[in-house]
Order: structure tokens, then C-alpha cells, then sequence
């Protein structure tokens, strides 16, 4: 079990996920399309445009429940490790790590996941950085970029969520009823970016936006 897995009883011995993932995929309906492409295990990134707290749920659940103990989420720092239920239900469910959106001086907010990788684990990334609030897609920041820098050839998953911006938009606490799906598209291995130029970071972050923009509209393609 790596340093990242969820050592809770509740995670170990499983039933709470595979129950609460079981009823989710009921819930939103979830339509799961490219299944055949998700790596059958790390390390590797995947990247998904973001509207929703629905959006991670509804990534595990498209998941084979295999990996799930080798998958971890990045999560901003600020709101889900402050302590308490959220917390605690997080890490149970979806290994969350966390990812500082305001980081400290000399502080990497993306350390986690650079040692996450280096542990072999799969790691869900949503570049945009924050939820979109009408449903478009932000450009990606650079970080994204960055880590492709430090780990050339590293493995991406690009998926586009639809409908998660209904189930749950921002300011809503409890989740609707919602058809969702969930498009995996080809993994990426090409990418490489120079750890020294951040212009080639800024690259690799446009060229994973539009492939994950293209999944949106179904059209999905990489050179």
C-alpha cells in the first residue's frame, strides 16, 4: 500500500466505495465512453475539464474499481483539508491529495502530486485550477505543463465530463438527478516540455486543452 492510499478502515475494506460508487452511477445515469483506453495502472495524469465537486465521483465510478487504490485526486488544499467530514470522506473515497491553490513562498503547491507520480499512482488533475461556472472550458494553467516537464513521455488520460455542471453546480449542496457522461480519449506519451522554459509549459498545457475541448464536441484527435 503506498504512502497515499487511503489506510482508513472504511477504505480498507472497500464496501463503503464500491457501495457509494454503485449508487452515483444510478443516480446520474453515467455513460462511460473510451473505457478502453485508461491505463491499467501508474503512474499517469488525467486531465478533465471541471464544473462540478461532482466531477471526482463521477471520474472514480467511470474508473475499473481496481484501480481506485492506485488513483489519487488533487484537491485544493483550502477547502478539502481544513479538517472535518469532508476531509476525512475524501480521502476514503478518492485518496485526495492536496494542491495549494495560494501557495507559500518556496513551497511547490504541486509536490504531491510529483511524488504521487514518482510512487506510480495515477493522479486526476483538472488544470483549469477552479470550476467553471457556466459550463466552458478555461484555458489550463501552466502546472500541468510543468509536471510534463519533469516527467517527459509521462502517460495522460484526457477526459471530458458533460453534465456534472447540472447534478451539482457551484453554491449547491446536495446533488440532483442528471444524466453524465464521461469520454476518455486516447492516452497522450509524447508530450515534453523544458524544465527551464515555461513558454514550452504554457505549449503542452494549450495542446492538452484542446484535446480535452475536443472530447467535448466528440472529436476527439491528437497528432
Amino acid at each position: 500500500m503506498g504512502m497515499y492510499t487511503s489506510r482508513h478502515p472504511a477504505a480498507r475494506i472497500k464496501i463503503p466505495a464500491h457501495l457509494f460508487m454503485s449508487v452515483i452511477r444510478l443516480y446520474c445515469r453515467l455513460k462511460v465512453e473510451g473505457s478502453e483506453h485508461i491505463p491499467e495502472h501508474g503512474p499517469f495524469l488525467l486531465v478533465a475539464n471541471h464544473t462540478s465537486h461532482a466531477d471526482t465521483p463521477l471520474l472514480y465510478a467511470s474508473l475499473p474499481s481496481k484501480l481506485w487504490p492506485n488513483v489519487v485526486a488533487a484537491a485544493a488544499s483550502d477547502y478539502f483539508f481544513t479538517g472535518g467530514t469532508m476531509e476525512k470522506v475524501s480521502r476514503v473515497l478518492f485518496n485526495t491529495i492536496p494542491i495549494a491553490r495560494k501557495p507559500k513562498v518556496g513551497v511547490d503547491p504541486l509536490r504531491h502530486v510529483v511524488r504521487a507520480l514518482r510512487e506510480g499512482y495515477g493522479v486526476v488533475l483538472y488544470p483549469e485550477g477552479t470550476r467553471s461556472r457556466d459550463g466552458s472550458m478555461a484555458q489550463f494553467r501552466s502546472g500541468v505543463g510543468r509536471l510534463l516537464a519533469d516527467f517527459p513521455y509521462l502517460p495522460v488520460l484526457p477526459a471530458y465530463i458533460e453534465g456534472t455542471g447540472r447534478v451539482m453546480p457551484k453554491n449547491r449542496v446536495l446533488p440532483r438527478p442528471y444524466p453524465v457522461t464521461v469520454r476518455f480519449g486516447p492516452v497522450i506519451d509524447h508530450l515534453v516540455a523544458d524544465p527551464g522554459n515555461k513558454h514550452t509549459w504554457r505549449a503542452v498545457s494549450r495542446e492538452l486543452h484542446d484535446v480535452v475541448a475536443a472530447l467535448g464536441e466528440g472529436q476527439a484527435s491528437i497528432k
